[in-house]
């Protein structure tokens, strides 16, 4: 023992001896222990024949605890007060943290018996709760209080309940473990790790440099005032740098920022309720750096709606961590759907990160390949680009494993598409080819409109803020329409069919909906939503909670959004009303009249001055028989005919079945 943990034996020996159960085997090996250790004689206590304690009755304890007391008393008086860097290191964490007495003397306690086993086998001396004992016993406080100390101490990282018991956080440990962990700096510097760093440059967020430019801002004017409850909530698709951006704007603004564990020193994860106090204990320490902000990562793991239903930590904990933080928190998540409104609205400034326009990812896959000395030809990049609409992250995956096997071009898109099939969840992850406008026809279209004119005012008009509704049977050529329009005016096409929206798990349709509108504004394109009905459904039929969200969803995103939006259905009947009060133009796509069939004819067929009278023909009615025939090398009119007559027999459409003869 060392002069420290002498005068704390003594102490704890003296205070709680009325406690003691002398009867307990583990008071025989501390008694033994205290006699040679201060070098006491036995010949003072009674022994009977087989040198063992003679407490058989409450005189005979008595008198014992008597002649121990006094003996404790003269130890102590006696012995010479020696600071020891325990002492040292046990004065600076209380002022990091700042413990008051209480809160000091209970650590102190718990401490003590990681450091020497000798003060576990005292605490198994007594009867009970040990640490209620000694708070009550030694520190003369009540049990309420004494649950707040502890409370106070777990929060703050120090002690941590494992199994029923308290231990020390395995980070304190290292201090106390370590002698050349003698100043504050380097104790700070154990229990908060490194700085983050971050591996990007401005460059690679040029696309958002204005936001990034707000941000270290808002961090350098928190830390200069040492304003309180400034926190920054960064949010969007999965792999867009997030994380590395937070590092990254703190970098630039000259601001340590300190990472929220993951994960625990067993390498288990970190829990809810283990991540928000390390968020706390890290607040506690930074509080006197004043030059440094948190990090938060994956914060949905604390900020979900069923955020009171899991773990301890409570909702309104959560509030007031993010209303008093003394040191600037970055938040990062994937998912807002999810997070709570109340967190929401406690946020200084919220970054969305949306999906990266083309050219941006172009330079993006050009700099991890240089980076990584890939070599991958020019054309090459700019199809895989173009094919592959997938974030960073996966890009610079695909380089590290081609890289592995010491692969090509060819193993690099294999890699490409594998990551991009699992992370996508799709079988097929490639984009497909471009709408080739040569071989579209408008003058195939029969609708309540003259589309013609509709494009050209559209184009002279200059505005992209519009949009369209296109309703009918399927095949009249709805989606076609848009892309040829898109062509028309100079923009890109964001396609997305209910599959590609529509999830199993709750709030992620809502979130694809989101991240489709977020795909279309970061690229300008239009966006084209097939089969809308499957998602635009009237809210009055609604059956459960989610088909109201979706429905909700897109009205807010419809109500916003800057560029051509395009919806088509089947079904318009059964489209909420609100939200076909949100379109510019409502079109109904009907039939080919008799006079467009024999245009089509000439169109696909080149077959001219016919006089074919089919009702209930579309262009993908053509479309399907122009397949067929290019397969069986038909020429002939009339199986032509046949065939587009077998094409209409096929449908369903009401308007066909009351035609008499049908």
């Amino acid at each position: 023992m060392n002069n420290y943990e002498k005068r704390l034996f003594l102490n704890y020996f003296d205070k709680m001896i009325n406690d003691i159960k002398f009867s307990y085997y583990s008071f025989e090996g501390v008694f033994d222990f205290f006699l040679d250790e201060f070098k006491i004689d036995r010949k003072i206590f009674d022994y009977d024949e087989d040198n063992e304690l003679i407490l058989e009755n409450h005189k005979q304890i008595e008198s014992f605890k008597k002649k121990l007391k006094k003996i404790l008393i003269n130890l102590k008086e006696k012995l010479p007060v020696k600071e020891t860097l325990y002492e040292k290191q046990l004065n600076m964490i209380k002022d990091i943290y700042c413990l008051d007495k209480e809160e000091a003397a209970v650590f102190e306690f718990c401490l003590i018996q990681e450091l020497n086993n000798i003060f576990k086998e005292f605490c198994g001396c007594f009867d009970g709760d040990v640490l209620q004992i000694f708070t009550r016993v030694y520190l003369g406080i009540r049990f309420g209080r004494a649950d707040r100390i502890t409370d106070n101490l777990y929060y703050k990282n120090l002690i941590a309940r494992r199994h029923g018991n308290v231990e020390i956080c395995p980070d304190v440990l290292k201090v106390f473990d370590n002698p050349r962990c003698n100043s504050t700096s380097k104790i700070i510097s154990i229990l908060l790790g490194d700085a983050e760093k971050s591996t990007l440059t401005k460059l690679d967020f040029k696309h958002i440099e204005d936001k990034q430019k707000k941000v270290t801002k808002i961090l350098k004017s928190a830390v200069k005032k040492g304003q309180k409850g400034v926190n920054i909530l960064l949010y969007g698709n999965v792999g867009v740098g997030k994380t590395e951006f937070a590092k990254l704007t703190a970098n630039i603004a000259s601001i340590p920022i300190y990472a929220v564990k993951t994960e625990k020193e067993d390498y288990k994860q970190a829990n809810r309720e283990d991540r928000l106090v390390d968020l706390y204990s890290k607040q506690h320490i930074l509080s006197r750096a004043k030059n440094s902000c948190i990090l938060f990562d994956e914060a949905e793991d604390v900020m979900n709606r069923g955020f009171s239903c899991f773990g301890n930590a409570s909702k309104g904990y959560l509030n007031k961590i993010l209303e008093t933080t003394s040191v600037p928190v970055i938040w990062t998540t994937n998912n807002i759907y999810d997070v709570d409104p109340a967190f929401l609205r406690r946020m200084t400034y919220a970054i969305e990160f949306e999906k990266l326009s083309e050219e941006n990812r172009l330079d993006i896959w050009k700099k991890v390949l240089k980076k990584n000395n890939l070599k991958v030809k020019k054309t090459k990049l700019e199809e895989l680009n173009k094919t592959y609409d997938i974030p960073p992250s996966l890009i610079a995956n695909a380089v590290q494993s081609t890289k592995m096997i010491d692969g090509n071009e060819d193993d690099f898109e294999d890699f490409i598409e594998n990551v991009a099939r699992v992370v996508t969840k799709k079988k097929n992850v490639k984009t497909k080819k471009e709408f080739d406008v040569k071989n579209y026809d408008i003058s195939l279209v029969n609708t309540d409109m003259d589309m013609d004119d509709l494009t050209q005012k559209i184009q002279k008009s200059g505005k992209l803020n519009f949009s369209l509704c296109m309703y009918g049977e399927p095949g009249t050529g709805k989606s076609l329409y848009a892309k040829y329009l898109a062509n028309t005016l100079g923009v890109e096409v964001v396609f997305k069919r209910a599959s590609d929206l529509i999830s199993k798990w709750v709030g992620e349709t809502e979130q694809n909906i989101a991240s489709a509108f977020a795909e279309a504004k970061a690229k300008k394109a239009m966006l084209i939503f097939d089969e809308a009905d499957s998602f635009l459904q009237n809210r009055n039929n609604a059956q459960r909670s989610f088909e109201v969200t979706q429905v909700n969803e897109m009205l807010t995103w419809m109500e916003s959004h800057e560029y051509p939006f395009v919806c088509t259905t089947n079904l318009l009947d059964s489209l909420d009303e609100a939200s076909l009060r949100r379109f510019t133009f409502k079109i109904r796509f009907d039939f080919m009249t008799t006079e467009q069939v024999n245009h089509a004819i000439e169109h696909f067929f080149g077959i001219k001055d016919t006089n074919v009278n089919i009702k209930g023909l579309t262009a993908g009615d053509f479309a399907t028989v122009k397949k067929k025939i290019d397969f069986l090398g038909i020429k002939d009119l009339d199986e032509i005919t046949k065939m587009l007559n077998a094409e209409v027999k096929v449908k369903k459409s009401k308007e066909l079945q009351n035609t008499v003869g049908f």
